[in-house]
């Protein structure tokens, strides 16, 4: 198969023992060979590779029936002259044989000498695992001896099959051979940004946080040819440890879990894709169901279907008997005592070793490495070592190194590093051989580490360039919240503090104010940090926490770059290589971008595979904008004055708003708008009075009356208010075009008669993005029906799967995914794809409400229990109102009918 290497053993048992000699004086008194009347020599064995504790079975015998049986390192002195032979016999230890480098090895005492022999024990290895560094190949913790040519075109990330030998915990590890096989190569049909899940040829490959990627994910679109290593997760589910976009060549191959295998048709499914083997000279193994294959072909599909040169079905080689196995995978079964991945099954027992984790932490879907041996019952797992998910990112300098506890010191914080890093050389040097030994104080990585027993654990380390980190500019941090102080209106995100003051802009699902923010956030919240460093302070610029709801915000993603094209009649723009469309919901922050602008934009991937803009923002070339509201303290004069903590500088450009820099002073409520310089001072672009005679008012309603003087220019009624919307108005999940009646929306402004509303912030509603599947209760038109009471309408837009529009009847059940709208005061679903199901049975999950008798409510739809219902988690007499179940239920002639309840914790 293409870019699959089996190549020579490395030749290096001969050198693996040393026979170093020593020379007497030279003078015609001293011994000759032969003569055991002179001065006796002495011999070193040196035993290396077995276990701790386990004894060699060596044997060393000379002239005159001398015998020595020797069981570790040891040193024979005063022997006669003449020739020894040291005897080296194979151990078996904890089920696993070590064999000796040389069964035999002789050598000649001449006198007032001293001979060393090395016995080094290794037991054979199979491994399959992710190149995790070079110098010369690492592979699951273990750093294997390899010739050049094994190594030349390997890359960290790939996936290998290594044979080879190693001793006890891994040292003196050699590779006999190394193989390599990609599990994709093709074209990329589809990208979800927001679940990071890349299609090719059918098969989706999710990517994850060590996902080694030539271009950010976002760069990557259809169209695209690449070539992808990637571990299977159970399922005939991928995640890929590498992908590499190419040129294409001709040559495409995919690995997949055969399903709908027609043996007459000679047809099978992988994923989505058709495989035709009908012109397949040769199939290599067993084709059934579920059957783990690699398909070669040398043309591309059409209309969904593959056409086949090669198929071969993976079948894991068994290892021979006292062999070590060592595995990387994903954990798809687990039982007491046994678990599987990558359909190896190994057995656990009370011997198993478990590091940086526990037994507690193995369940299904966590990636592990494991050490076995194989016996004549299976695989017995001697050592499982756990690869956690990441729980904090960051950017910073190596402070300190210490190669003895395996530790770097970033921002004060220690972080320990092993075999199982992942190590990348990104910097100016380009050092292929990156390791702990040859990072550097002064370095700048980025690294991905994960908590154990109060430490962290680095699965991830790259060096960058010194230039691409500048302690002026803003960087970010993603991990999860550990501590929380209100009092000094701190957070902890892993082991690094960030300040957080009046500037800082907070995210939850709202903007919210310091206040909120400290009363809402908690310690296992993940959360992204924008930060700037201030000597040794960390302050936080922006802090978003991880919105609990779920499903809108599992769509979104991150698109940052310079716009490079616009067209107003779509209203679309491209960025990233991307095209981003754009409505009277995008909300736009720093005013409307123009050719050439940076930009930052808060995207979602609609479901026909379109970008769509929630938000833009426009990021400054002068660097990092920041607004600040409060009473002014510390005032020096009008250039130089403190808010919130903020030090203020004004100039000649400072634009001053209800009120001059004459009105300025200690204790005046002003809003700034600024630039922060290197001295971390906030130049303000504009200065804004709060007088005390304005009113501040909170409203909310329905738009009614709207009148639009300007393109900046609107007014409204809001119940008995008469709301003013100007262009200094900001404007939050929406624009100035979003404007509408009967829009709920909510207001934050001024009043100075106690009717007009002077807005100074106006909120729409958030679209919400919502995915759920039932029965079909009722059919209103031909482009609007009812799911379980939740009305739904379609468009020309709506994608169907498995149907279309004509499809829609009663009783049939389908999944919809879809936007929350509101027209004219009614509520629905405008849904963007409907996948007809095949099933008899869906799922309501929430809250007991109105229970009278065999009935409730839940989700605003009523169920019924009868005789049949089976109960989990608890009985029907717990059935009480707020009590929240999952139901699974069945439709029957319009009435919903549960067939299992079961009670959540």
């Amino acid at each position: 198969m293409d870019k699959k290497w089996l190549l020579p053993s490395l030749l290096a048992s001969s050198s693996l023992f040393l026979v170093a000699c020593g020379g007497g004086s030279g003078s015609d008194t001293d011994p000759q060979p032969g003569d055991n009347t002179g001065t006796k020599g002495s011999i070193k064995v040196i035993v290396q590779g077995l276990p701790a504790g386990a004894d060699a079975d060596l044997t060393l015998t000379g002239p005159a029936s001398y015998s020595e049986d020797i069981t570790s390192t040891t040193t024979l002195n005063a022997l006669a002259n003449g020739e020894y032979k040291l005897t080296a016999t194979s151990r078996s230890v904890n089920q696993a044989l070590y064999q000796p480098n040389e069964n035999s090895v002789t050598v000649d005492l001449s006198g007032n000498e001293e001979e060393t022999i090395t016995i080094t024990y290794r037991t054979s290895v199979s491994a399959q695992g992710t190149v995790t560094g070079f110098g010369s190949v690492y592979v699951n913790g273990v750093r294997y001896e390899t010739t050049p040519d094994q190594q030349a075109n390997l890359k960290v990330g790939m996936q290998v099959n290594l044979q080879g030998k190693q001793g006890a915990d891994g040292d003196f590890a050699l590779a006999d051979s190394i193989s390599y096989d990609a599990t994709a190569k093709g074209v990329v049909t589809a990208v979800d940004y927001a679940k990071q899940i890349i299609t090719v040829l059918g098969q989706e490959f999710s990517v994850d946080k060590r996902t080694k990627l030539e271009v950010a994910f976002t760069e990557v679109t259809t169209g695209d040819f690449v070539e992808i290593s990637a571990l299977h997760q159970g399922q005939g589910q991928y995640v890929a440890t590498r992908i590499d976009v190419e040129e294409q060549n001709g040559e495409f191959e995919i690995e997949g879990k055969v399903a709908e295998l027609d043996l007459d048709t000679k047809t099978f499914k992988l994923g989505m894709l058709t495989i035709d083997y009908s012109q397949t000279t040769e199939v290599e193994g067993t084709l059934e169901n579920n059957a783990i294959v690699e398909v070669e072909a040398s043309s591309v599909p059409i209309d969904g279907v593959l056409l086949a040169d090669s198929v071969e079905v993976d079948s894991n080689e068994p290892v021979s008997t006292g062999a070590v196995a060592k595995f990387e995978g994903i954990v798809t079964q687990v039982s007491d005592d046994a678990f599987a991945i990558g359909g190896h099954s190994f057995t656990l027992n009370d011997d198993t070793d478990f590091k940086k984790g526990d037994d507690d932490d193995l369940q299904i879907g966590m990636r592990v490495f494991v050490l076995a041996v194989a016996t004549k019952e299976g695989l017995i797992a001697k050592k499982v070592r756990f690869d956690k998910h990441s729980e904090i990112e960051l950017t910073g300098v190596i402070e300190a190194i210490d190669l003895e506890a395996q530790t770097i010191t970033v921002f004060g914080s220690t972080y320990f590093v092993d075999n199982y890093t992942q190590f990348e050389d990104d910097s100016d040097a380009e050092d292929n051989e990156l390791k702990l030994e040859k990072l550097s104080v002064g370095d700048v990585v980025e690294i991905e580490a994960f908590g154990f027993e109060e430490a962290y654990v680095v699965r991830d380390l790259e060096r960058i360039s010194a230039s691409d980190f500048d302690d002026q500019q803003e960087h970010e941090v993603e991990g999860k919240i550990t501590a929380v102080n209100a009092g000094e209106q701190t957070i902890t995100v892993g082991k690094l503090v960030f300040a957080i003051n009046g500037a800082t802009e907070l995210e939850l699902e709202d903007d919210v104010n310091l206040t909120a923010f400290f009363e809402q956030v908690a310690a296992g919240d993940v959360a992204e940090v924008d930060y700037v460093i201030q000597g040794d302070s960390l302050i936080a610029t922006k802090v978003e926490v991880d919105d609990k709801d779920g499903d809108f915000d599992d769509r979104r993603f991150d698109l940052e770059g310079k716009v490079l094209g616009f067209n107003p009649v779509d209203a679309t723009f491209s960025v990233d290589g991307k095209t981003v469309f754009f409505d009277e919901n995008t909300e736009f922050k720093n005013g409307l971008f123009v050719i050439g602008d940076q930009v930052e934009v808060d995207a979602i991937q609609r479901a026909d595979g379109s970008i769509f803009a929630l938000k833009i923002e426009i990021e400054s070339d002068e660097g990092i904008e920041l607004e600040v509201e409060g009473k002014i303290t510390n005032f020096v004069s009008a250039s130089e004055f403190v808010v919130n903590g903020i030090s203020i500088a004004t100039d000649s450009n400072t634009e001053f708003k209800d009120g001059s820099s004459s009105h300025l002073g200690n204790g005046v409520t002003v809003e700034v708008e600024g630039v922060l310089t290197d001295d971390n001072v906030l130049l303000a672009k504009k200065v804004e009075f709060e007088e005390d005679d304005i009113d501040e008012v909170e409203i909310a309603g329905v738009i009614e009356g709207l009148v639009k003087n300007s393109t900046f220019d609107h007014q409204f009624n809001l119940g008995a208010q008469r709301v003013h919307i100007t262009a200094d108005t900001k404007l939050k999940n929406g624009n100035f075009e979003k404007l509408s009646n009967g829009l709920a929306v909510e207001v934050e402004g001024h009043t100075t008669d106690g009717v007009t509303v002077i807005a100074k912030e106006l909120k729409f509603e958030a679209v919400k993005y919502v995915e759920f599947e039932g029965p079909i209760t009722q059919v209103e038109t031909d482009d609007a029906f009812y799911v379980l009471g939740q009305k739904v309408k379609v468009s020309e837009q709506t994608q169907f799967k498995d149907g279309s529009q004509s499809d829609i009847a009663k009783g049939k059940n389908v999944e919809v995914e879809g936007y929350l709208a509101t027209e004219n005061g009614e509520t629905y679903i405008q849904a963007e794809k409907v996948e007809f199901e095949d099933y008899a049975y869906f799922e309501l999950e929430g809250k007991v409400a109105n229970l009278s008798g065999d009935q409730f409510t839940l989700l605003g739809m009523t169920v019924y229990v009868t005789g049949d219902t089976v109960f989990k988690g608890g009985q029907k007499s717990d059935l009480s109102n707020d009590v929240k179940v999952e139901v699974t239920a069945q439709m029957v002639e319009g009435t919903i009918i549960a067939l299992e309840v079961d009670f959540e914790d």
